[in-house]
């Protein structure tokens, strides 16, 4: 197609990234922020395989549950996907997706699956991208499948502390960078202040460091961080040490580790977790992190925590020390996506826990086919990595009795799942 095609479409569904699906000539059109029973106008573009995708100029007939998104640059940003429909159309999509997804392993959802939507300025986690052009800062989010970054004012999505920071952040990356250089800020918010690790592909320089101490103290941020490509990160300043508390445990933050993106998002995962152990006495927690669950876990049960990140583990089993949590909970460093527990080691546990990264836990899911554990509780970011990793125990002989699905990014095609697997 030489120029690019504009044609007037009937929009029929919604797929799994939230755009409309249409048809033209017998090909797919997927059309970004389309909803199903509209009439649409849309420029083409050729995608490969027989299908286009197809940027929306107008909107000709609306559906009933269109509705005006909430934030002035939804459609530039690439943050959210799904501001244009209501919340209960919104939800309804969401689970069908993570329906749809199981049904591609054969899998069906237990009647009794329930949605937990978290709210907006919620999220306590954030990366911004950031690159410096002519002493001037661009911040914000990346724009959808592209690298251009929208520049960000604001952020509905974000807690109080880290829109109130949005000018400090641009500060920091205007005295951290050089022109043309680009970096990613990982902010958290933790109870002792913000933890903002910069990633770039360029070593911090020695004249940057002391302005950035100085924007970092004024700021008030508890610790500024640098990360030079894959190299380990390096602090910069650090006013105090970030904390974070699991079950009124404080535990401080290693830099860069994974944190649940809300706090209520980590509530009702903690919930589903520790219902879905029932009273088990001894509790293997494995991709456990800083002790998000193991923590929680504690109060119920003797807990062996396994994550193959040593700074984390070192963190819990600090944690456990001052908590005086000694023979409650125990930490082991060890990767389980190249070492699995085997059957022999897993026989003490009552229960296992599983939250691993998007590629899922197939290694140690096949560990715990073999094994004679009767209860798993799998914690997923990945609805695809989950329903092979479910395949794996159900093929032998485990019934998926529970399934939570969790929206903690709102607005996005992303879901989190809890499922309780047991096997007589």
């Amino acid at each position: 197609m030489s120029e690019p095609l504009t044609v007037d479409l009937d929009i029929q569904s919604l797929g799994a990234q939230g755009d409309g699906i249409g048809r033209h000539d017998g090909a797919v059109v997927f059309v970004p922020y389309a909803l199903p029973g509209e009439r649409v106008r849309v420029r083409l573009q050729e995608r490969g395989h027989n299908a286009f995708s197809g940027r929306l100029i107008e909107v000709l007939a609306a559906a009933p549950n269109r509705v005006v998104p909430p934030c002035p640059v939804f459609t530039r940003c690439g943050g959210c996907a799904m501001q244009h429909v209501s919340m209960e159309e919104y939800g309804a999509w969401k689970k069908a997706q993570v329906a749809a997804t199981l049904a591609t392993r054969g899998l069906s959802m237990p009647e009794k699956t329930e949605i937990v939507s978290t709210a907006p300025g919620e999220r306590r986690r954030a990366v911004f991208a950031a690159h410096k052009e002519k002493d001037q800062v661009t911040l914000g989010f990346h724009a959808a499948m592209s690298h251009e970054i929208v520049p960000l004012e604001d952020c509905l999505l974000l807690t109080p502390a880290l829109r109130a920071s949005l000018p400090q952040f641009n500060a920091l990356a205007m005295v951290a960078l050089h022109n043309k250089q680009s970096a990613d800020l990982q902010v958290t918010e933790t109870l002792s202040g913000l933890d903002i690790l910069m990633q770039s592909g360029d070593d911090l320089p020695e004249a940057r460091r002391q302005p950035l101490i100085a924007v970092a103290r004024q700021a008030g941020f508890a610790r500024v961080s640098w990360a030079h490509g894959k190299r380990q990160p390096e602090p910069i300043v650090m006013e105090h040490v970030p904390q974070v508390r699991f079950a009124d445990i404080l535990v401080d933050l290693p830099i860069g580790a994974f944190l649940q993106p809300s706090l209520s998002g980590e509530a009702a995962l903690v919930a589903a977790v520790t219902k879905g152990v029932g009273k088990a006495k001894r509790v293997a927690d494995l991709y456990g992190g800083c002790g998000t669950f193991s923590f929680p876990l504690a109060k119920q049960a003797r807990v062996l925590s396994v994550d193959s990140a040593r700074p984390t583990v070192a963190a819990l089993t600090a944690a456990i020390n001052r908590a005086r949590l000694s023979g409650r909970v125990e930490g082991l460093a060890r990767d389980l996506d190249q070492s699995p527990l085997p059957p022999q080691d897993l026989k003490p546990f009552d229960a296992v826990v599983f939250d691993p990264p998007r590629a899922g836990a197939e290694m140690q899911s096949r560990m715990l086919a073999k094994s004679i554990v009767k209860r798993v509780v799998a914690v997923s970011c990945n609805p695809a990595s989950f329903a092979r990793d479910a395949r794996i125990l159900m093929d032998a002989g485990f019934a998926m009795t529970s399934l939570t699905v969790l929206d903690q990014f709102l607005w996005s095609h992303h879901a989190e799942l809890v499922a309780v697997f047991t096997r007589k």
